[in-house]
C-alpha cells in the first residue's frame, strides 16, 4: 500500500470511529461532567498504548526534551480543549447545531495550510469543498431544507465552534512531529502531558458538581471514548497527516455526519432515506474531486517549519 492511499484510509477509519462518538455521547453527555469524562477517556487511552509506548518512551526521550513546545501545544489543543469543549456543547446544543459547526474544521485546516505552510488553495479543493459541504446540508436537512432555515444558534454553539478549532490546529500541528519520534512514543507523550493539564478543572468539578451516574451506559460510552475515539483513532489520525497532510485529510474528515447517519441507523434502527443516498454521493464526490489529481502533501523544508 502507497504512503498516500495508506495516508487516505488511516484518515478514513478514524473519522468512522469518530462519527460513533457523536452517537455515544448523546446517551452520556448529561451524565457525567465533561472533564470528567474528557480525563477517563484519555486515562484509559494512555493505558491502552503505553505497553507499546514505554519503550519508545525511553529511547526518544532526549528527542521529546527538544520538542517540549510542540508536545505541550498537542496537549493542550488534541487533549485538554478538545473534547473537553465538545462535551461542553453536548450539554447545551442540539445535536443538529454541532453537526453544522463540524464542516468549519477543514475550513480553518485549508486556510490556515495557506497562511502558515504556503499549501495552495486549488480551484479542485475549493469545488470539492462545495461539493461536499452540499452534501452534508443534504444529509442535516434530512430531505426538508426548512430544518436548515429553523436552526438557532445559541451560546452553547461557541462551545462546539470552538471545539471545532482546537481540531483544526491539532491536525496542522500534527504534521509538525519529529521524524525521530515514533507514532507510539508521540502520542503518549502527549497523552500524558495533556492529562495533567486536565488535572486542576478535574479536582474543581469534582469539587463542585455531582459526582457521575456510572450506569453501564456511560461505562461503555467511555470505553468507547478512551479506547476507540482517543487511543486507535487518533493513532489513525496522525499516520493519516504523516501520509497525505492536514488538508486532505480534513477532506476525509467531512464524510464524519456519513457515517454517524449510516451508524445510527446500525445502531438505533433509524431508516435509512433518499436524501442520505443522495448526500452521502456528494460528500463522497466531493472529497475525490477535492484530493484526486492533486500534487500530494510536501512535508515542510527543515529549517522551515513554522508553528510549535
Amino acid at each position: 500500500m502507497s504512503p498516500s492511499l495508506h495516508g487516505f484510509v488511516a484518515a478514513l477509519a478514524a473519522t468512522v470511529i469518530w462519527a460513533g462518538n457523536f452517537v455515544v455521547a448523546r446517551g452520556i453527555a448529561h451524565a457525567i461532567p465533561p472533564i470528567q469524562l474528557n480525563f477517563w477517556r484519555w486515562l484509559l487511552a494512555l493505558a491502552c498504548i503505553l505497553p507499546w509506548a514505554l519503550p519508545r518512551l525511553r529511547a526518544e526521550w532526549p528527542v521529546m526534551r527538544r520538542a517540549w513546545r510542540h508536545l505541550l501545544v498537542m496537549a493542550l489543543f488534541g487533549v485538554a480543549l478538545l473534547n473537553t469543549l465538545i462535551y461542553k456543547a453536548g450539554q447545551t446544543t442540539q445535536s443538529l447545531n454541532m453537526a453544522l459547526l463540524v464542516p468549519t474544521a477543514p475550513v480553518i485546516i485549508m486556510v490556515l495550510s495557506r497562511i502558515l505552510y504556503a499549501e495552495p488553495i486549488t480551484w479542485r479543493r475549493l469545488t470539492g469543498m462545495v461539493v461536499v459541504l452540499l452534501g452534508v446540508l443534504t444529509l442535516l436537512a434530512q430531505g426538508h431544507w426548512g430544518r436548515i432555515a429553523a436552526v438557532r444558534f445559541n451560546a452553547g454553539d461557541l462551545w462546539a465552534l470552538a471545539g471545532a478549532a482546537c481540531f483544526a490546529l491539532y491536525s496542522l500541528f500534527a504534521r509538525g512531529r519529529p521524524r525521530e519520534l515514533s507514532i507510539a512514543g508521540y502520542n503518549a507523550a502527549y497523552f500524558s502531558l495533556g492529562l495533567v493539564m486536565l488535572l486542576p478543572g478535574l479536582v474543581v468539578e469534582m469539587a463542585v458538581l455531582p459526582a457521575p451516574d456510572w450506569s453501564p451506559a456511560v461505562l461503555l460510552g467511555v470505553a468507547y471514548a478512551g479506547i476507540g475515539c482517543s487511543s486507535a483513532a487518533y493513532l489513525l489520525w496522525t499516520r493519516a497527516i504523516a501520509g497525505i497532510g492536514p488538508v486532505a485529510a480534513g477532506m476525509v474528515y467531512y464524510s464524519l455526519p456519513l457515517f454517524a447517519a449510516v451508524e445510527s441507523a446500525w445502531l438505533l434502527g433509524e431508516p435509512i432515506a433518499a436524501y442520505h443516498m443522495v448526500g452521502g454521493v456528494l460528500v463522497v464526490s466531493g472529497i475525490v474531486l477535492a484530493t484526486a489529481g492533486g500534487r500530494g502533501f510536501r512535508p515542510p523544508r527543515p529549517g522551515k517549519r513554522p508553528g510549535p
